[in-house]
């Protein structure tokens, strides 16, 4: 743990990134060989895995700030401060960097892949508010993937109170239930309309909106709580206990492909067994013996680590960014990934994830310097002044 960053979480963000960039270019290979395109599908779980991170995130840093701020009016309003900058400033540029492309697309007489979805001005209202994932429209017609940013921000608008809420597992166990029951009538009264059974389809509003991927946030919430000392590295873990984790995080994983991209049994249960997954994954990671302790230490294990971490905190900022390259090689290379066969798809496949990835981080950093930068330097003199408020009142 490095100033605050848990180096298996970054590597998750970065396992997460690629297969979120890989999925949104896999559709551009139709000649993909079809376990090579099942696997790339899976990619789509890397938000889930995204989404348990960032629980598992925020329940650390606020329990670091309730430490120091035994206050709760203290330690709610650093939280609400430190997510506002860190997902907002960028989350408005690329509003305005999408309207763009696709105003400039609209007139020029592109095809629609430049274009995103019909949408007005309550639409473009409700992202600035971050209410977005609560309407068809505003999800994701405003920015591409701005879904999976409009449930993260409606979460930590509870997260605080879940926090101070979950202080004893009692209370914990009731906020789950709570939240869990509140998700499944949701989803029952509103999506099934009464019906004990229905189908969700798989990247509809339906399965984007947050009944369906909150529960994601509540499995994050519980790993932080049941295996903290484990995901930061504190305590010793038995080999066999490491090979369970591993041995769920697959066994999760199988599931999730079943009910989702491979027999799509049922995309609304996917979101919560890839976030099962994706928790076992991180305790497996975090948990590793003497063995690939000594591995780590090797060259090429340096290098590989280094690239996670690089990807990991840049994920954010790929994540939005990374459309554009999706956009660019669908306008211009689309013909040429069509007519391609098997073999040269896998091969231009690959390539073509790893440009993007490379392209995404670039326009990440880029991006950090010119905007985020100077939201966390203006984040941190807010701060610091509520620091100050709440010390003086004391």
């Amino acid at each position: 743990m490095d100033k605050g960053r848990v180096a298996a979480l970054d590597a998750g963000r970065a396992l997460a990134i690629v297969g979120v960039v890989a999925v949104h270019l896999s559709f551009q290979f139709p000649n993909l060989p079809h376990a090579v395109a099942l696997v790339a599908r899976m990619g789509q779980y890397g938000v889930q895995l995204f989404f348990v991170i960032s629980a598992i995130t925020i329940f650390m840093t606020l329990e670091i700030d309730h430490e120091r701020c035994p206050d709760a009016r203290h330690v709610t309003l650093r939280f609400y401060i430190k997510r506002f900058f860190r997902i907002a400033p960028l989350y408005y540029a690329a509003i305005a960097v999408y309207g763009l492309i696709s105003y400039g697309a609209m007139h020029s007489g592109y095809e629609r892949g430049w274009i995103l979805g019909a949408h007005g001005p309550v639409d473009i209202l409700l992202n600035l508010l971050f209410l977005h994932a609560l309407s068809p429209t505003a999800i994701n017609n405003v920015v591409p993937g701005g879904w999976s940013i409009g449930v993260e921000m409606l979460f930590y608008m509870i997260a605080p109170l879940l926090f101070f809420a979950a202080m004893n597992r009692a209370r914990l166990m009731l906020a789950t239930a709570i939240l869990l029951a509140l998700s499944i009538a949701t989803l029952y009264v509103g999506d099934c309309r009464g019906a004990l059974h229905c189908q969700v389809s798989n990247n509809s509003f339906s399965y984007f909106w947050p009944p369906v991927q909150g529960p994601c946030f509540i499995v994050g919430m519980w790993a932080w709580y049941g295996f903290r000392s484990h995901l930061l590295g504190t305590s010793n873990i038995p080999w066999r206990t490491t090979w369970l984790y591993f041995v769920l995080a697959v066994t999760f994983a199988i599931a999730t492909a079943a009910l989702g991209v491979w027999l799509a049994k049922s995309h609304a249960l996917a979101p919560i067994f890839a976030a099962c997954a994706a928790a076992a994954f991180l305790l497996f990671v975090c948990s590793q013996g003497d063995a690939a302790r000594r591995w780590a230490q090797s060259r090429v294990a340096l290098v590989i680590r280094q690239c996670a971490a690089a990807l990991g905190r840049e994920s954010y900022g790929i994540y939005l960014w990374h459309f554009i390259c999706v956009y660019a090689t669908f306008h211009f290379f689309a013909e040429t990934f069509r007519q391609s066969d098997k073999d040269m798809s896998i091969a231009l496949y690959v390539v073509t994830v790893l440009i993007a990835l490379t392209a995404s981080y670039g326009l990440s950093r880029l991006s950090d310097r010119l905007i985020q930068g100077r939201a966390t330097r203006l984040s941190r003199k807010l701060l610091k002044r509520v620091d100050g408020c709440f010390q003086s009142s004391r």
